[in-house]
């Protein structure tokens, strides 16, 4: 048997839980002696475990994040160095015609930012669904502003980040190795 009761305000809220303590005891027909054989949950109880889950699932959610991060950084990384040598003979080229190595090194920072924006993008468009099929099915739910903001940005340092060392790479090459390389 479930039985709710709301106290009219804060303060008298340990007087009505007394109140009720007794009552029950009472219909439960306990001596004085005889242990609780009912519970009292009391909302802010309720309140505090929901509110620990909560913090759990965004500890977990915040882990998965990062490790996704890190996987889809080293990822790009890997496409980066395989471009850089793929291009070898093109980054040769473009030397020898009196490309700067800063040139070459903003060129693969940019592809690689790209990339990680591109997936970021896709990351919105799909949290976006996911969001809109929560609100329908279970809780309101919304994609904030300063969230879409911020996953932006750091998508791009992502993409920044994971191209930095192949574009050094790149844009420190020997432009007459380059040319010989196939």
């Amino acid at each position: 048997m479930d039985v709710a009761v709301k106290a009219p305000s804060k303060e008298a809220l340990g007087e009505l839980e007394f109140e009720v303590k007794e009552e029950m005891r009472k219909i439960r027909k306990l001596r004085p002696t005889e242990d609780d054989n009912f519970s009292i949950n009391k909302l802010d109880t309720l309140v505090g475990a929901f509110n620990n889950v909560m913090g759990v699932v965004h500890l977990v959610g915040l882990l998965v994040t990062s490790i996704s991060l890190f996987v889809g950084g080293v990822g790009v990384m890997n496409i980066m160095f395989v471009s850089v040598t793929e291009r070898t003979r093109e980054i040769g080229i473009c030397k020898s015609i009196g490309a700067k190595p800063h040139s070459i090194l903003l060129q693969f920072l940019f592809e690689s930012a790209s990339i990680c924006l591109l997936g970021g993008l896709i990351g919105i468009l799909v949290a976006s669904i996911l969001t809109a099929v929560i609100n329908k099915l279970l809780l309101p739910a919304s994609v904030s502003f300063p969230i879409l903001f911020i996953a932006v940005v750091v998508s791009i340092s992502v993409g920044v980040l994971a191209g930095l060392v192949p574009a050094i790479r790149g844009s420190r090459l020997n432009p007459i190795e380059a040319l010989r390389y196939e």
